[in-house]
């Protein structure tokens, strides 16, 4: 059975024989990035194979035959996908096309696209983290390394002792036109920047450029794209704590009944928490250098001895908006990376404490979730309505948080005067900053279904006049009335506590009538103490945790042509390394 799909290819799936060709194909986008609206589908297409070996029978696909089915055309959506992924099956053999076969197992040699990347940030996720793409990817990598060595060449010709640069400005309208040359390699074509080709990368390290290029992709990312959704989900927990300010609840401490808060305050208690922590990282001082081979200035002082250049490096990462180190080997300490990771560490942490507590919430009825419709919670337990967007947020903070405290304990170590083990490593911050988005967003979009069960948190207040006894024998030991605590230890302590037996108690209390008769009006409802008043003020209390420390950060403009080479650029724009510069050397598909 065979049908079209939209994007006009052919979509054939027969059940009742095994597949002989599986193509996911591109819709018409030029990627997935310069696309992103684009949702249209992959194509199943018939073809014959090139060549056949037969299937090892634990590497058979069992689940693409099933006798109960003749026939299905099956329409696939998906994410845009610039690349596609054949696996060439006969027919009535049940083989697959390979490009090797090792060790007895099956494996083929496979094209990168949203199904076969490895990391679900490239893959199944990539519709809530491309935005990340642009600073933390190997296209971001590159575009920042073009922006430092047209920046460093601008900063030459300002130079008045290096008068084999004119000054470029005049020439190309700054920055922006000289980028362009560069970028479409037509510098030799350009009878003014021909002339100072060999001051590209004048007296630098890679190391220098590298450097600067990170600094920029963690600035730029951070700001444009971290910051603005920590702001949100900051400023929703703050909407949770105003909303439910003077909304009684039971406390728990130790998993047991204690004095009653109100879900306000509670919420309140982690948008200060998660507030500071996202100033912390905003405080964190960006950490460039530009000092050469081993950050002496040799090559510098070699070619213009006259000139300061420490000075000259100064000026010019500072006009990259990035602070200066001056005491460096080869390369940037990375101090500040690990300060700038172990500050979201702390952020991922208290959202994990958040994400838990909602959970627990739910599970005691305190939240309803609202439902949509068509949506599944269980595939087996119709009725059930699961928190799955708070278990995602705290898995993928999980996962995020193992990526950043390696990153902050690795990179601050280099050998000597330098080793290359920070290249690769550096590679994977878009791996832990992409999770750390995900689960901000998953939170998010987890407050949004929320519903607060009022009449189930007031029952277990009901439930729970025993919370009382810490006010009554606070005002016991006031009025000195002799043994309090132990008096409503032995009221209280594995008893059923009623409202009678309470009002009882305090009847024969010897108190003072103004105490006594407070203490008579006392309810597990009202015994909040200043919970509504501290959960009214989270706005301020926020605002006290916040500097204006961000520094405004130049968004990236993507190049929007067409690429004469579509797997290339979307290799370019994936966040982790091994959907990106690494693909061709993990991207064997191996069924075991």
């Amino acid at each position: 059975m065979s049908s079209s799909s939209k994007c006009g290819c052919p979509v054939v799936m027969d059940l009742n024989n095994t597949f002989r060709f599986m193509e996911l194909g591109a819709s018409s986008s030029s990627s997935r990035v310069l696309n992103s609206s684009s949702n249209q589908l992959s194509c199943f297409t018939s073809v014959r194979s090139k060549s056949q070996r037969p299937l090892d029978p634990s590497c058979r696909l069992h689940s693409l035959h099933h006798p109960s089915y003749p026939s299905l055309a099956l329409p696939l959506s998906r994410r845009d996908c610039a690349l596609r992924v054949r696996a060439t099956i006969k027919e009535d053999t049940n083989v697959v096309t390979t490009e090797e076969k090792v060790n007895g197992d099956c494996s083929a040699e496979i094209e990168h696209s949203i199904l076969t990347a490895l990391s679900p940030l490239d893959g199944r996720y990539w519709g809530k983290v491309k935005e990340l793409a642009p600073y933390m990817s190997e296209y971001g990598l590159i575009y920042y390394r073009v922006l430092v060595e047209i920046k460093w060449l601008l900063k030459l010709s300002q130079i008045t002792e290096v008068t084999e640069v004119p000054e470029i400005e005049k020439m190309t309208n700054h920055d922006v036109k000289a980028v362009e040359y560069f970028l479409k390699q037509k510098c030799i074509s350009h009878p003014e920047i021909a002339k100072v080709l060999e001051f590209f990368h004048f007296a630098c390290t890679s190391e220098d450029i590298n450097n600067l290029a990170h600094a920029l992709m963690l600035k730029g990312a951070i700001n444009n794209v971290i910051f603005p959704v920590m702001d949100d989900l900051i400023e929703a927990i703050c909407g949770m704590s105003k909303d439910n300010a003077s909304v009684p609840m039971l406390s728990r401490t130790h998993g047991q009944t204690a004095s009653p808060t109100t879900l306000g305050k509670e919420m309140a208690i982690f948008a200060v928490r998660l507030s500071i922590q996202r100033h912390r990282i905003s405080e964190v001082e960006i950490m460039g250098k530009f000092a050469g081979a081993v950050g002496n200035y040799n090559a510098h002082l070699a070619a213009y001895p006259n000139i300061d250049w420490p000075l000259i490096a100064e000026e010019f990462v500072i006009s990259l908006g990035v602070s200066i180190n001056h005491y460096v080997t080869q390369i940037e300490t990375h101090d500040y990376m690990s300060k700038v990771f172990n500050a979201f560490n702390r952020f991922n942490n208290i959202l994990i404490d958040f994400d838990s507590d909602i959970w627990r919430y739910i599970s005691l009825g305190y939240f309803k979730q609202t439902t949509r419709a068509g949506e599944i919670g269980s595939s087996t337990m119709p009725h059930k309505v699961n928190p799955i967007d708070f278990e995602n947020s705290e898995g993928n903070l999980g996962v995020a948080s193992g990526n950043l405290s390696y990153l902050s304990e690795k990179l601050p170590k280099s050998r000597l005067q330098r080793d290359l083990t920070d290249s690769t490593v550096l590679r994977n911050m878009g791996v832990g900053l992409g999770h750390s988005l995900l689960a901000y967003r998953s939170t998010l979009q987890g407050i949004a279904k929320l519903q607060v069960n009022e009449a189930r948190i007031s029952e277990e207040l009901n439930q729970s006049w025993e919370v009382l006894a810490e006010a009554i024998q606070t005002v016991m030991r006031r009025y000195s009335v002799p043994e309090p605590y132990e008096k409503l230890k032995e009221l209280t302590r594995g008893r059923t506590v009623t409202k009678e037996r309470i009002r009882e108690f305090i009847k024969g209390l010897e108190l003072p009538e103004e105490p006594k008769t407070i203490l008579s009006k006392l309810t597990p409802h009202s015994y909040v103490g200043a919970a509504v008043k501290l959960a009214r003020m989270v706005d301020t209390a926020v605002r006290a945790t916040r500097k204006n420390t961000n520094v405004s950060t130049e968004k990236i403009k993507m190049v929007s042509g067409k690429s004469s080479c579509e797997s290339e650029l979307v290799n370019l724009m994936a966040l982790s390394p091994l959907d990106g510069r690494y693909w061709a050397k993990v991207r064997t598909w191996r069924l075991t």
